[in-house]
């Protein structure tokens, strides 16, 4: 089942997901181990694909440019 979201919660969404990717920028510019730093990449990977989504969504279903 699809969920449409209303604007509000889209830009929740966006700012929260934006914020994470930031911290998780700068623990991976921090670290020196490989291994942390694999995870780190993985998650900012399923981030940017989540914000890319999102944005789609937003577009789609509200015609809001989010990125």
């Amino acid at each position: 089942m699809a969920v449409k979201f209303v604007i509000g919660e889209y830009r929740v969404l966006w700012e929260a997901l934006k914020r994470h990717q930031a911290e998780l920028e700068r623990e991976s510019a921090a670290t020196e181990d490989e291994d942390d730093q694999l995870l780190i990449d993985d998650k900012l990977q399923k981030i940017d694909d989540m914000l890319r989504s999102i944005a789609i969504a937003a577009k789609d279903d509200w015609d809001i440019d989010l990125g």
